[in-house]
């Protein structure tokens, strides 16, 4: 399966640069995201999180009409868990570099779909643990661009250590998030 994913997607990437036209796209995004869906590891438990609201900033520039490179930096907002025995918050800060995809939609100006990935460091802020630092961030997803405003679905893996009662775990929390934002071309 591996194999095939790998052949199909050096297929996708030779085909979209023999078609890529040169250009100076750049883009700069603001947007704000809510998080129906955050699980995290706690001891080997899988633990849902409340609702979460996100936000952050990415700048992507395109070489060729279709392919761009870029950073960004998110901020999840504090969160608190569903369970009721567990009394504390989550927060978790990405500073990533990205790559995007875009195929233009015929007939639209300035409308395309897009499938993007990331790849930085998450650095957590809680007050439940005795002590967590960051670990590696990773996110896929896929939105939309229509004339300025970007309409994006993410999943991303957030891992990082973690200190409770002088024991050290590796905690992953997964989040699934619904973005909203705007392009400044």
């Amino acid at each position: 399966m591996k194999k095939i994913v790998a052949i199909l997607t050096l297929l996708f990437i030779t085909t979209a640069l023999a078609i890529a036209k040169p250009s100076d796209d750049k883009e700069i995004i603001v947007k704000l995201g809510v998080q129906p869906q955050n699980t995290i590891s706690v001891n080997g438990d899988d633990e849902n999180m409340n609702v979460g609201i996100s936000a952050g900033a990415e700048f992507f520039q395109y070489f060729g009409n279709i392919f761009a490179l870029g950073a960004g930096a998110i901020i999840d907002l504090p969160r608190n868990f569903k369970n009721k025995n567990l009394k504390g918050s989550l927060s978790c800060i990405p500073l990533y570099f990205g790559a995007k995809a875009r195929t233009p939609l015929s007939g639209f100006n300035d409308t395309y779909a897009f499938a993007s990935g990331r790849v930085g460091y998450s650095m957590p802020m809680t007050n439940l643990l005795d002590s967590a630092t960051g670990g590696l961030y990773w996110a896929a997803g896929f939105g939309v661009n229509i004339n300025f405003v970007i309409i994006e679905a993410l999943y991303a893996i957030h891992n990082f250590n973690y200190r409770l009662i002088s024991v050290n775990k590796n905690a992953p929390y997964s989040t699934i998030t619904l973005y909203v934002g705007l392009n400044f071309e």
